[in-house]
């Protein structure tokens, strides 16, 4: 069964290239391209969803962050807490695992559909830089791509960056990948390449188009109750000044002074 699914690859890319000489430009590494594009399609709605909910759990940060922070002496409730948050936003925390797990079965049928692959014109295995997509790339820039891409993509979809495996993880990808695209045909670096900017370009507009009102500048409003309140400190000179300022009001309103006093009515008494 596997072997007719690796089969099937090597089907697909032969397809893609009589495509490519449909449109006057045979190529087979063209055809991965439009391979890859074929692929991306065909998994939209599942990565869209997962981008989606990553976008949503970015936003969710600062309320998981209060959670934690408030129930930290009890671990079950804390859990119980954030579940809530996340059934009431419709969050998962492992949507991200099952893109990458699709994913995985399609490399390893692509590298193995690589390894022999009969070329019909092997004048067409070339692109761009590279002699033949069937071998290694020889100035190793589709590792550095590889590389850069997974980086920035993993940045853009990182959900806490500031968790110390998350960022552990931001760093050593790119690296793995790197060294994946360094010793593979380069056509599977080159499929890795052409997903990888797909997937930046749709988490650019997912970023964009999916944000939340926020007062926390993460895109989230977190409710009144959610934030402890501090109590506003009591200005005692301001207290001063307003008080010292209310007989000049008073004396403004009320024009003269009173004649009432002792020292009128004495004065008053030797007049007559």
């Amino acid at each position: 069964m596997w072997q007719s699914f690796v089969q099937w690859f090597a089907d697909v890319i032969q397809w893609m290239y009589l495509l490519t000489g449909e449109i006057g430009l045979p190529n087979y590494g063209l055809a991965i391209i439009f391979m890859t594009i074929l692929i991306k399609l065909v998994m939209f709605p599942l990565t869209q969803k997962q981008m989606h909910s990553m976008r949503a759990m970015q936003q969710l940060q600062p309320k998981l962050q209060y959670i934690q922070d408030k129930y930290k002496d009890n671990p079950q409730l804390m859990q119980a807490k954030m579940m809530e948050l996340y059934k009431e936003h419709g969050v998962s925390p492992f949507s991200s695992c099952l893109p990458l797990l699709i994913q995985m079965p399609i490399f390893i049928a692509f590298y193995q559909s690589l390894l022999n692959f009969p070329f019909s014109v092997a004048e067409h295995a070339s692109f761009l830089w590279i002699p033949n997509i069937g071998a290694r790339d020889p100035y190793y820039i589709l590792a550095v791509l590889a590389a850069l891409t997974t980086y920035y993509q993993s940045k853009l979809s990182s959900v806490n960056p500031q968790d110390p495996t998350q960022k552990s993880m931001l760093y050593i990808m790119p690296l793995f990948m790197a060294w994946i695209a360094a010793t593979l045909p380069a056509g599977l670096p080159l499929y890795w390449v052409t997903f990888n900017i797909l997937g930046i370009l749709q988490q650019l507009y997912v970023n964009r188009t999916n944000y939340l009102a926020a007062d926390t500048g993460t895109g989230l409003q977190v409710e009144a109750e959610d934030i402890p309140r501090e109590k506003p400190a009591h200005n005692n000179t301001a207290t001063k000044e307003v008080k010292a300022q209310e007989p000049a009001a008073r004396r403004d309103k009320g024009g003269k002074k009173s004649s009432g006093s002792t020292k009128y009515r004495k004065a008053g008494k030797k007049r007559r």
